[in-house]
């Protein structure tokens, strides 16, 4: 085999270690998270983390879904809060949320951080008195009371609006996020599978750039008569 082969072969090789190993990892962390991480639901659950302000609601920041995101792989977001004061969780398209809270005293939750637990609010000051939020049309989805929401995931950009139900102002909520992903035990699998077949092809051309070495011609030395 000539040199430009075997290392045309090496090169193959390491590239296909390289995402071989990437895939492997990525379906093998899959496996294991579907398979120990979710809660008795189906659910991977953020921890439950207290959010205050002195105004009439808190708004969450932008969350985009892209239309190139299949949607059925992330399933549904579920939001649990709760409170002292019967609480009103909507969700909906976020040029909505901001005409909404446009002309109301609120303010946005950002710069979020879980580990430890950090949150920077945005003030927004208005003067408007809303009315109950549950009576407004435009939630995409939306509970009341002691809360449990879930949402079928869509693509666009969206906002999340905690209040207290009757609109007034003080609110004080302790929330907590999750995520179900039914593909993803699927997902983890094919990735993997994807990952031992490109390491066995590189197992293969490395194979195969050896045994050209055994093959290659040795020099016969001419004989002096």
């Amino acid at each position: 085999m000539q040199p430009k082969k075997r290392t045309g072969l090496l090169i193959g090789a390491c590239v296909l270690v390289v995402f071989g190993a990437a895939f492997a990892a990525a379906g093998g962390t899959a496996i294991w998270a579907d398979t120990s991480q979710r809660d008795d639901s189906g659910y991977f659950s953020t921890n439950a983390h207290s959010y205050q302000t002195r105004t009439r609601a808190i708004q969450s920041e932008k969350a985009h879904v892209g239309r190139w995101f299949p949607t059925w792989l992330a399933g549904k977001v579920r939001l649990d809060t709760s409170s002292a004061k019967p609480l009103f969780v909507g969700i909906a398209p976020k040029r909505t949320v901001d005409a909404y809270l446009a002309r109301i005293d609120h303010a946005k939750a950002t710069d979020l951080g879980f580990d430890p637990f950090k949150v920077t609010y945005e003030h927004y000051a208005g003067s408007a008195v809303p009315r109950p939020p549950a009576r407004e049309p435009f939630w995409t989805a939306s509970a009341v009371g002691t809360t449990h929401l879930t949402w079928a995931l869509q693509s666009g950009d969206w906002s999340v609006v905690v209040m207290n139900a009757d609109g007034s102002p003080g609110v004080s909520a302790t929330v907590a996020a999750g995520v179900k992903i039914p593909a993803l035990l699927w997902i983890g699998i094919g990735s993997a599978l994807l990952g031992l077949s490109l390491l066995g092809g590189a197992a293969a051309m490395l194979y195969a750039r050896s045994r050209s070495y055994g093959r290659a011609p040795t020099a016969v030395e001419p004989v002096v008569a």
